[in-house]
């Protein structure tokens, strides 16, 4: 009966009000199919991103490395190791001060460039333990992860190169202004 005398109402209100009701019914419309060609729109870029990456020969270990930075921030690599079948090469430098790693995207590991995308179109909220800042850097989208005393910077390198670059004692703005971006210009010439 309750729901009935609500139906009821609510027809009541709609008759009486039908212009009105039409105009927001239009604006919902309206909304919706924006909000559905932007998803399109941003699945086709993920498409498009996925399939030029599975085209793509991943670099051997030695190329990883051979291109690999051998200074950073004024520290030379104190040591610098490729993953086996990870397609990745991680650095130490300055004493386990900064740690780098370059992960080729290529082949099966496209979705490195992905998931990165996708997550940066939603970081979650700060803790108490945590806190991510989404930020475009120089026409690069970064994500930076401050924990305690140190500072996680992860972007995309070249439509393809999955960087992870953390230090101590730096924010998000310091680590990036102290980063050459020029050093990864030998995976760049590889992108081919």
């Amino acid at each position: 009966m309750k729901n009935t005398l609500h139906s009821i109402l609510v027809l009541v209100l709609c008759i009486s009000c039908n212009s009105e009701v039409k105009k927001v019914a239009n604006d919902v419309l309206k909304a919706v199919q924006q909000t559905e060609v932007q998803s399109t729109d941003q699945l086709s870029d993920f498409d498009k991103i996925t399939n030029e990456l599975l085209q793509k020969t991943p670099l051997t270990d030695e190329e990883l490395l051979g291109a690999f930075p051998k200074e950073l921030m004024g520290f030379s690599v104190e040591k610098a190791n490729a993953i086996p079948y990870m397609q990745q090469v991680v650095g130490l430098f300055g004493n386990r001060k900064i740690v780098l790693s370059i992960a080729d995207a290529a082949g099966k590991n496209n979705s490195l460039v992905t998931t990165f995308l996708g997550f940066y179109s939603y970081v979650p909220p700060a803790t108490d333990k945590k806190k991510l800042i989404k930020v475009e850097r120089d026409g690069i989208k970064t994500i930076s992860e401050i924990k305690y005393n140190e500072t996680e910077m992860k972007f995309i390198y070249d439509h393809r190169f999955h960087i992870s670059l953390s230090a101590k004692a730096m924010n998000p703005d310091e680590l990036w202004e102290a980063f050459d971006i020029n050093l990864l210009k030998g995976y760049q010439e590889m992108n081919k």
